[in-house]
């Protein structure tokens, strides 16, 4: 039954636009995105053009959204908190190529799969970039644009490639 609901994303929900005058759209998404993944908390936002493949290996929380023309590419498991807020643009990956063996192409390395967990109370910049295997902890900024290649567990603003803390929520380092 999941593939019916892909289907209808893919074909229609993904275009609906995103207007503050019509909540449409973002009701539609979230209710098709509701039977696909794993878990949808309340009140949910997906943006429109949001690609996300097949969905079912991904979780999010309550009032959390995920910004237009975002990607989440899930070959393991993609958990998003609650409160989250997720610019468009902005590519999560879970999966990639190991490069460790010299004696073989780089298209013939083995896979590297890990999942990505994003707490509570994020904010994740316009065309970030979260690797396989990052977990992200509570109450973190993520500066546009920046590449978030470890994980983070200590609450503060990030930015950067790779991403290093910039400084505390309260305004220390």
């Amino acid at each position: 039954m999941k593939i019916i609901w892909l289907l209808i994303y893919y074909l229609i929900g993904i275009y609906l636009p995103s207007s503050s005058f019509s909540l449409v759209g973002v009701r539609i998404r979230a209710y098709l995105v509701s039977k696909i993944f794993a878990y949808v908390g309340s009140n949910v936002n997906i943006g429109q053009g949001v690609y996300f493949g097949r969905g079912s290996l991904i979780s999010i929380g309550n009032s959390s959204g995920i910004g237009e023309k975002s990607r989440l590419v899930a070959m393991d498991k993609i958990t998003i908190g609650d409160d989250v807020m997720i610019a468009p643009e902005v590519l999560v990956l879970t999966g990639g190529h190991d490069y460790n063996d010299p004696q073989l192409l780089l298209r013939e390395q083995v896979s590297t799969i890990a999942p990505v967990n994003i707490g509570d109370d994020c904010w994740i910049g316009a065309r970030a970039i979260i690797l396989p295997g990052v977990s992200i902890t509570n109450r973190v900024i993520i500066g546009a644009g920046s590449v978030v290649t470890k994980s983070i567990n200590e609450s503060g603003i990030y930015a950067g490639n790779p991403a290093k803390k910039i400084k505390g929520l309260d305004g220390g380092v």
